[in-house]
């Protein structure tokens, strides 16, 4: 490389090397009952707010007892049980101890940067205290003495619910899947909130944390850990030693890198995408011209068997639950917000309630991998 060529990509490309090794000194801070709850860029303490480490709409508050707490404006306050970075997800939860019970008024996360992936009805039911009904959550916290309060997300009752209980309410109540993709409860632990704005995962993903990159500047930067912030001049020597030569490193190494990247990335994912629209192609084929496996038109479920698998209502993200790539395998439509879906036990397969519902009728397995979720419900 010749000295002009290699001054050209200095001048281009050092720029943002200083940048991505620039040092972010936004505070680091907790409550004192929540250590272990690290409050950092985009989210920050009312009392500590700064132009430069504060994001719109994350502002969090310490109680009189030393909790982490946010309080969203339609809802109230919430305790923060939890903050991911790097998967951006918020665990909330009630101050007194009675989540239902802030469901039942009415969880509403609209006016925030938060939103939940998914919402279920569930009808709240006041009960005599000897009603029992293994179907039903007992709520503790509504219950006293004289009256049991249940919550369902059934939506046919028998006749003797009809009978000894009243309808109090009937709420959407969010919730999200777990790591191996099962529902979680959604009366009994947090609330999963997540947000996409701003996006850091990519940045914290590196080991490195978010900032804006200036004062004046409002756009987002990635910066490495601010560890060498202690005031003592050798720490600070070596600390400028080291990012000197991480510069002259990193200004020879990136460019090879970054294009064998680029070209390992570009060419995985044209692979992934021949052999998914291959799959897709061949699914669909085998579907008209009726090469795929025989189905067993003798084997359909009853209603109720139907009803009893989990039905979810897509919410703005249209984030999919279990190993769909976001279309109905049976109708070959894309799943939209407020649609309802209903998912196979077990193999986690989901399609749209009506499709579904319909195959059941005539065929005991799942469309797609042909596991039988009547038998996995009979072993």
């Amino acid at each position: 490389m010749g000295f002009l060529p290699f001054f050209s990509f200095l001048t281009i490309f050092l720029p943002y090397i200083f940048a991505s090794l620039a040092y972010c000194y936004c505070p680091i801070t907790t409550c004192t009952n929540d250590t272990l709850t690290p409050i950092r860029f985009p989210f920050h303490l009312d009392h500590q707010r700064t132009e430069n480490c504060s994001y719109p709409g994350f502002d969090l508050h310490c109680t009189d007892r030393g909790h982490t707490a946010i309080t969203l404006p339609h809802s109230g306050e919430f305790l923060v049980r939890h903050i991911n970075y790097q998967t951006q997800i918020l665990l909330v939860n009630d101050p007194n101890d009675c989540l239902p019970r802030r469901l039942l008024e009415g969880f509403d996360p609209s006016g925030t940067p938060f939103q939940a992936d998914f919402y279920d009805n569930y009808t709240f039911l006041s009960c005599p205290t000897d009603f029992i009904d293994a179907r039903f959550d007992v709520i503790d916290c509504l219950s006293n003495s004289t009256t049991t309060v249940i919550a369902t997300s059934l939506t046919d009752f028998t006749a003797d619910v009809s009978r000894a209980c009243q309808l109090i309410r009937t709420v959407a109540v969010p919730f999200s899947l777990s790591e191996n993709n099962s529902f979680t409860s959604r009366l009994r632990q947090d609330v999963l909130l997540s947000w996409f704005v701003p996006d850091c995962k990519d940045c914290e993903a590196r080991g490195r944390v978010c900032g804006f990159q200036s004062n004046g500047n409002r756009q987002i930067g990635c910066f490495i850990r601010n560890l060498h912030n202690s005031g003592d001049p050798e720490q600070t020597e070596n600390s400028t030693g080291l990012k000197v030569f991480r510069i002259i490193a990193f200004s020879i190494a990136i460019p090879a890198i970054a294009c064998a990247v680029g070209v390992g990335v570009f060419l995985c994912m044209m692979d992934r995408r021949e052999r998914n629209r291959s799959a897709q192609v061949t699914r669909t084929l085998q579907q008209i011209t009726g090469t795929a496996q025989p189905l067993d038109t003798t084997m359909g479920l009853d209603q109720g068997t139907i009803d009893s698998y989990t039905k979810v209502v897509l919410g703005e993200s249209r984030r999919v639950p279990g190993r769909n790539d976001g279309s109905c395998p049976i109708c070959l439509s894309d799943f939209s917000a407020k649609e309802t879906l209903r998912c196979i036990p077990d193999c986690q397969h989901c399609f749209h309630a009506d499709c579904i519902d319909e195959w059941l009728k005539l065929n005991g397995t799942c469309p797609l991998c042909r596991t039988s979720p009547a038998h996995h419900a009979q072993v």
